[in-house]
């Protein structure tokens, strides 16, 4: 069996249990999502996987984290949280989704 690390190229890194490749560029991107699910969850009193069903409920994770990226990670961690919770929000009322988490 051949040891997937020692395929790896400069600047990339993998997703160890399967063996595909990931850019660094990916992998800012992921830990922002995440850092974002963890704040909007402490910030509301919820369990970040409740919220993390909720944001992929609403494409909010696609559509918004990722498709604003370039925005967003540059704003600080409470604006970022505030505005994140109230898309979030709006999304769900805009598509008749009930918080139910």
């Amino acid at each position: 069996m051949t040891d997937t690390a020692t395929t790896a190229h400069v600047g990339e890194t993998y997703i160890w249990d399967a063996g595909y490749p990931r850019s660094q560029e990916q992998e800012r991107r992921i830990v922002f999502v995440s850092s974002c699910v963890e704040s909007v969850a402490q910030a509301t009193g919820q369990k970040a996987s409740d919220v993390f069903r909720r944001m992929q409920r609403v494409g909010l994770i696609h559509d918004y984290l990722l498709y604003c990226y370039e925005a967003l990670h540059t704003e600080s961690r409470e604006n970022v949280t505030k505005d994140v919770i109230e898309t979030l929000e709006y999304w769900e009322q805009k598509k008749g989704v009930a918080n139910n988490d």
